[in-house]
């Protein structure tokens, strides 16, 4: 048995006694005034006067009658000792009120005790003290006492006691309504701490261990005691909540999730963790107080001054309690390299994991929480690979980083997956510098922005904004998923058709929705055909004119506060607004690609395995037809299924009717001249 509970035990054997002392004065009392208890021949329907005396003799109090105590609360309470007396502190009751619940709990705890509680109110069935009863016991001015039973004074306000109908009646009045104990209370008067078991599907408790975290505030000035706590990073949120604790001297941290209450209302779900903090020496974290609809804020808002010592308000946005608050900032660049130091720490990794960390913490923008599961994700995969010997590697760490981020967009975008590598990519060297440059700019601006200082000086957002502009097939989007595969970041293309709206406010609310998920799953951002939305700004004639150009600035503003990597592209360069172009920090053209490009495409797009006979002439195909690598794919393609239909080799013929097909797709003549001397291979 634990000390707490021994000492309750002990305790509990010394309230006993106490209790029948009180009964028996009570008994002698109403012999004195001649009641006539139990006067019948209905035997084993009520207590007899004979067997109250043996309960009051087993009880130890003698024959002799015991006088009238002057204050017989006194007696009961102390009896219970240090628990009673912290209880009737953290609850603020008065000696009655805290005798009150010692009744209780003896009468629960004691088979005896009932059965004379059952003979002092003359009816074998009534075992529960009624409030009448504890009045006529505990309180000197009996009608002062019923103030203490009403529904917001303490002792029903914090859960102590609950009062009860008598059976078959509609409703019972005051006086008559037996009172029993909370379970939680009579746990803790014996030296129990377990939290309270009608909370425990969504509350927890946990010692506030002690760590680097500074509390932001002294919250002993705080009046009453309740600060708000703004941010995304659950994890550190968590960590000054035990800064906060232990500055006031509390030994740990009741954290309630209020969207995951069930069965009970949210404010008695609030009240009792209130409660619960009280009695475990702990500050209350509150989650999820912002998704409450307003009136139901405002209920748990007139309590917030009760009993927890600290009362710690979290939310996500911005903040529904309007009293001090402070910001949780996501953890920083450096921060995070420590969070991925401290995660990795006692896992096997290759020696260059460590090097890589900085990388990885610049471009994944990920809080405390999500870091410590990305590193048990990372294991797992490392595992998965090499189960005896498992070993972290960059890749791992990188996959486990794009998994730990938001798991996916809105609708109204879609991942791109299977990313090209820089050998796929043929372009002119200038367009493809700029891309390499691109790269480097998302690897290196937290050097510039944070430890060079650039980011102070700048108004705007630190993300990188690039603009592709090109015809179809020019290779903007192979591009966007090279850069994507070589940042090691997801790439999310956004259909700008289901993202603009014909009514007024939508087009708005679909981009602050996208914008708002990107910014935590440290995605690219790739806007085709941007010109939908980004051409020149129109003067405004009507009031569609008028929000139209309110939509482009709205877009704007959100492309420069994000701050991870966007990409736009366009085939209509001529019809962007300068205004917009300004605001970019890459302009890369993709030229249609001159006969060498043509060439390399020709024959880098047959997979190694195709067969390919002897009279395919690609020197002919890159010098003869000028069309981008998008249409080559689309010819190659078409030949590979001709050709598996022919049941032979990838020949000259099939390259020949592939690419009279994708020219009378895109609607351009062919003559003889254009096919020369392989003009006989067209059908």
């Amino acid at each position: 048995m634990r000390t707490g509970e021994r000492e309750g035990a002990n305790g509990l054997a010394a309230a006993v006694q106490a209790a029948a002392n009180l009964l028996r004065a009570e008994v002698e009392r109403m012999r004195a005034r001649g009641v006539p208890v139990g006067e019948d021949d209905l035997r084993g329907l009520y207590i007899s006067d004979q067997e109250a005396s043996r309960i009051l003799d087993v009880a130890g109090t003698g024959s002799e009658p015991t006088p009238s105590l002057p204050h017989p609360a006194e007696e009961l309470v102390e009896a219970l000792g240090g628990r009673m007396a912290r209880l009737a502190q953290v609850c603020r009751l008065s000696e009655a009120e805290c005798a009150t619940v010692a009744l209780c709990l003896v009468t629960e705890t004691d088979p005896e005790l009932e059965r004379l509680v059952a003979y002092v109110q003359d009816d074998v069935s009534k075992k529960r003290p009624r409030v009448e009863l504890v009045l006529r016991l505990l309180w000197e001015d009996a009608v002062v006492g019923q103030r203490s039973f009403d529904a917001d004074a303490r002792l029903r306000a914090l859960h102590l006691v609950r009062l009860h109908d008598e059976a078959g009646q509609a409703a019972t009045p005051l006086l008559a309504r037996p009172m029993t104990l909370d379970p939680r209370i009579a746990r803790f008067a014996l030296g129990g701490d377990a939290i309270d078991e009608v909370i425990g599907p969504f509350a927890t408790l946990s010692p506030a261990n002690p760590d680097n975290e500074a509390a932001p505030i002294d919250p002993g000035h705080l009046s009453p005691r309740v600060l708000g706590l703004r941010g995304t990073d659950l994890a550190k949120t968590r960590r000054i909540a035990g800064a906060l604790a232990r500055s006031l001297g509390l030994d740990a941290i009741v954290e309630l999730n209020l969207t995951q209450v069930r069965e009970i209302t949210h404010r008695e779900a609030f009240e009792r963790a209130g409660r619960e903090a009280a009695l475990s020496n702990a500050a209350l974290l509150v989650r999820g107080f912002d998704e409450l609809d307003e009136p139901v804020r405002e209920g748990i808002a007139t309590g917030l001054d009760g009993i927890a010592p600290l009362v710690l308000i979290h939310s996500v946005g911005e903040p529904t309690w309007h009293g001090p608050s402070v910001v949780v900032a996501r953890p920083t660049v450096e921060e995070r390299v420590i969070e991925w130091q401290s995660a990795l720490r006692p896992l096997a990794q290759d020696p260059g994991v460590d090097a890589a960390l900085p990388a990885l913490a610049a471009k994944f923008e990920l809080d405390t929480g999500a870091i410590a599961e990305a590193a048990a994700t990372a294991l797992g995969l490392a595992t998965a690979r090499e189960p005896a010997t498992a070993c972290l590697t960059v890749e791992d760490l990188y996959a486990a980083a794009r998994a730990r981020s938001a798991p996916i967009l809105s609708s109204l975008a879609s991942k791109v997956g299977h990313h090209k590598s820089w050998d796929d990519l043929i372009l002119e060297p200038d367009p493809q510098a700029q891309l390499r440059e691109l790269c480097s700019m998302v690897e290196h601006r937290h050097k510039v922005y944070d430890e060079w200082g650039f980011g102070e000086k700048l108004s705007s957002g630190k993300g990188v904004v690039s603009l592709f502009a090109g015809q179809s097939g020019t290779g903007k989007t192979m591009a966007a998923g090279v850069i994507a595969g070589e940042l090691g970041l997801d790439l999310y293309k956004i259909d700008l058709s289901g993202v603009v709206s014909k009514y007024i406010g939508e087009t708005e609310k679909n981009l602050g929705a996208i914008f708002r998920d990107a910014s935590l799953s440290n995605a690219i951002l790739f806007f085709d055909e941007a010109d939908a939305l980004f051409g020149k700004r129109s003067e405004v004639r009507d009031a569609h004119d008028r929000y139209a150009n309110i939509e482009t600035a709205y877009l704007l503003q959100q492309i420069e506060d994000y701050a991870g990597p966007v990409i736009l592209s366009t085939n209509l360069k001529m019809n962007l607004d300068e205004a917009f172009l300004r605001r970019m920090h890459f302009v890369i053209d993709f030229p249609m690609p001159e006969e060498p490009y043509r060439y390399r495409i020709w024959t880098t797009t047959l997979p190694a395995a195709v067969p390919l006979a002897d009279d395919a002439d690609f020197h002919f195909l890159a010098r003869q037809f000028r069309v981008s690598g998008g249409n080559i794919r689309n010819i190659v393609l078409a030949a590979a299924f001709l050709a598996a239909k022919d049941g032979g080799s990838l020949g000259m013929r099939h390259l020949i009717q592939g690419t009279r097909r994708e020219f009378q797709k895109l609607g351009r003549m062919v003559t003889e001249a254009d096919f020369g001397e392989h003009m006989a291979h067209l059908e």
